[in-house]
């Protein structure tokens, strides 16, 4: 059935489809702190540099097996690349979010021009909440950040109420809004372990991570900030999608036995957003049957 097509209980079961969104319209905007250092610097796209980077990602998701497919890229929407905040797959179906910033408020019709209406499980309305926020780390446990900009309380406390009543346990993660999203401070990259810049999120929540068997390799601030070094997509089988600028945390992957695949976005970094952010998992092998 259309309806059970797309399906994730996880962010490390083996990724076997995913969405991505060309880069035509993308541009860097004063609407978080990183594009607005970046541009107060002089910064500006390479867009033939940002093309081939979006082509590397690609071909290095589809030399891992994994199947890509596609939002249609539109004048106005320079964030809709970050495909990761407009929907969440989970394993109910595919729940459209409430996108925060105006300008990318339009991305829903295009999201709902992919998906088929009955693969829509739920819509969020009752606040905001970006799917950068939304980690469903294994079956039955989700956290949800919250920085009261991108994603809030009201919206946060709905889409938890969703998995509270399949018996899911959950937790909001609070942290300032200068973090865009929980996905720039934390990120699994493989079963019960994660990477996390430990110096900002709060010790009662690493303490609940570490609580449920999760063990956290430190990331700094800088690291977070300046290179989106948290900001990584876990393929499964321990394998994990890197940036190739953050040459100490693949180091430190890598030591931990991982296979870091490593593509170069820093077109993308320098304006907020790196691979979590790229891509929206649609079909993950479920953890529960692996």
């Amino acid at each position: 059935m259309a309806a059970n097509r797309w399906f994730i209980d996880s962010e490390t079961g083996v990724l076997t489809d995913v969405l991505l969104c060309p880069p035509d319209y993308y541009e860097w905007i004063p609407s978080n702190d990183i594009a607005i250092q970046t541009m107060a610097g002089g910064g500006s796209i390479d867009r033939n540099v940002l093309s081939s980077q979006f082509n590397e990602l690609v071909s290095t998701l589809k030399g891992a097996d994994v199947s890509c497919h596609f939002l249609t890229p539109h004048k106005g929407m320079p964030y809709e690349v970050y495909t990761r905040d407009s929907s969440q797959t989970t394993p109910f179906g595919t729940v459209v979010t409430n996108l925060s910033r105006p300008e990318r408020v339009g991305e829903e019709k295009e999201i709902r021009t992919f998906y088929a209406p009955d693969e829509i499980w739920r819509t969020c309305t009752a606040g905001r909440i970006e799917g950068g926020d939304i980690h469903i780390i294994r079956p039955g446990l989700l956290a949800v950040g919250v920085s009261g900009g991108r994603t809030d309380i009201k919206g946060a406390a709905e889409f938890i109420n969703w998995f509270e009543e399949a018996g899911w346990t959950c937790r909001m993660i609070h942290f300032p809004e200068h973090f865009l999203h929980l996905d720039v401070i934390f990120c699994m990259v493989a079963e019960n372990l994660a990477i996390a810049a430990v110096d900002v999120l709060d010790e009662a929540d690493l303490e609940w991570f570490r609580a449920q068997g999760i063990r956290i390799l430190p990331v700094t601030y800088r690291e977070a900030m300046r290179d989106m070094g948290c900001n990584v997509l876990a393929l499964g089988r321990d394998r994990v999608v890197s940036p190739r600028h953050s040459t100490r945390i693949n180091a430190m992957l890598r030591a931990e036995g991982l296979s870091v695949l490593d593509p170069e976005l820093n077109q993308f970094s320098r304006g907020g957003g790196s691979i979590h952010c790229m891509t929206m998992p649609l079909r993950r092998q479920s953890l529960q049957t692996a």
